[in-house]
């Protein structure tokens, strides 16, 4: 399992990827998950998906929200724990 976080190439939002990215450490240390790969890529909001290799499923969306550290991570946590899931799934976090 792994968090890949892309960014967007034209928008810059320093101070929220800031937010999501320790809510993502923190999700990935409490889950389990030992890598976090990020590339930058044409997204429009920030959302973090679940995928089994064959599907996605999304799992937090951050379009017009200013939520803090905690209820990212909180978040997070709870819709991964009820994904089911194997070793070879992955998790997604996009970022624009």
């Amino acid at each position: 399992m792994e968090f890949l976080v892309l960014t967007s190439q034209q928008l810059k939002q320093p101070e929220r990827e800031q937010i999501i990215m320790q809510a993502v450490i923190e999700a990935a240390e409490t889950m389990g998950i030992e890598r976090i790969t990020k590339r930058k890529g044409n997204v429009y909001c920030i959302g973090v998906y679940f995928s089994n290799g064959e599907t996605k499923s999304l799992l937090y969306n951050d379009w017009e929200k200013n939520w803090d550290r905690k209820k990212i991570y909180n978040c997070i946590v709870s819709s991964i724990q009820n994904q089911p899931m194997s070793k070879k799934e992955e998790l997604i976090l996009t970022i624009a």
